[in-house]
């Protein structure tokens, strides 16, 4: 159908001139010519350049063959457009007196090669870009597969890694023979469910999450008593909104494994988390023993959690990790997602 608007559009106009009053026969007569002539010429030479030529030896990088075949394609082409009006449409035209202008050979030939050049150009131009087109989606659907694979491994490691801590924990408590390890062990099921069960999602409520976080907190707070001091501040409207699941939790993990040293007469770790608008601020600041300086903190946990910021987050966070002599300091903010619906509330929790 293409073909046949491009021959009435642009053929139909140039057979007509020299004709001052068409009558139906020599219009029809036109038409029919134009369509034929460019289906039987042009749109062969665009067929061959697109499915043949182009994909052969173009992008297979073979440019020379590929030059030499659009050459010769045109040639041939133009040979056959000027041998067809020169053999058939001369004869024909002359039965019903209509008039056809008279080049030379030359002039024909070249008139051939310019409209072959013309049609290939706009073809090949096509064809390549809508094959640029097709990589740069199948590029981008790759990365997208590469970013789920790399997301789903991260978390995957986190998941265990979190276990193996509070199974640490809960191994503290029983080596004393605490009356508490009962409960550890239902606040340990908790959080499990949540991780198992509700973190499989792209993104959770933000509520869930700072939940979640409170619980980890209570459960520690279960294992070292008052030989601990935790501050948590939560404050802001942070209902509505969504955020990555377990994203957190490694920051606090890491406060409370290099915050609470034996060595230190009284530890403590502060919490301060506000939301305003869809900007999350988290600070987070424990205290640590001088020997943590020579050893290093860190860990699969804060390796995690930087690899999924910059992931998940790329532009829209900025994370500090700020070290003293006695202070290991961790400040993130976050552009959170709203979520499908929202809730106005505002509310602040300190414990």
């Amino acid at each position: 159908m293409s073909w046949i608007l491009f021959s009435t559009l642009i053929y139909l106009p140039v057979n007509m001139r020299g004709v001052e009053t068409p009558d139906t026969q020599v219009f029809l007569l036109t038409l029919i010519e134009a369509i034929c002539f460019t289906i039987f010429s042009h749109a062969v030479f665009a067929y061959l350049l697109a499915y043949w030529l182009i994909p052969r030896f173009f992008y297979t990088k073979q440019f020379g063959f590929f030059l030499v075949g659009f050459i010769g394609i045109i040639i041939v082409q133009a040979v056959g457009a000027f041998a067809v009006g020169e053999l058939v449409l001369r004869h024909y035209r002359a039965i019903i007196k209509f008039p056809f202008r008279n080049h030379s050979i030359l002039l024909g030939l070249l008139a051939g090669v310019r409209g072959g050049t013309t049609i290939g150009g706009f073809v090949a131009a096509i064809v390549i870009m809508k094959n640029l087109v097709k990589q740069q989606e199948a590029f981008g659907q790759v990365q997208r597969e590469k970013l789920g694979a790399e997301l789903q491994l991260l978390k995957s490691q986190l998941h265990p890694h979190f276990l193996f801590n509070t199974l640490n924990n809960l191994y503290a408590l029983t080596l004393k023979n605490s009356p508490r390890s009962p409960e550890i062990v239902l606040k340990l099921s908790s959080l499990l469910r949540y991780m198992l069960y509700e973190c499989n999602a792209e993104e959770v409520p933000l509520e869930k999450e700072i939940h979640f976080l409170k619980h980890y907190i209570e459960l520690e707070q279960l294992r070292y008593g008052d030989r601990l001091d935790v501050s948590l501040q939560i404050s802001g409207d942070y209902t509505g909104k969504n955020i990555a699941p377990l994203l957190l939790i490694p920051f606090l993990e890491n406060s409370f494994k290099h915050g609470t040293s034996t060595q230190l007469d009284q530890a403590w770790i502060s919490l301060d988390l506000y939301v305003q608008d869809d900007q999350l601020f988290f600070k987070l600041i424990n205290s640590r023993d001088a020997e943590e300086i020579r050893t290093g903190m860190g860990g699969i946990g804060l390796q995690n959690v930087r690899k999924r910021l910059d992931l998940l987050y790329p532009n829209t966070h900025e994370l500090r990790c700020v070290e003293t002599e006695d202070t290991f300091l961790i400040i993130l903010n976050l552009a959170l997602h709203p979520s499908v619906t929202r809730m106005e509330t505002a509310t602040t929790v300190s414990v």
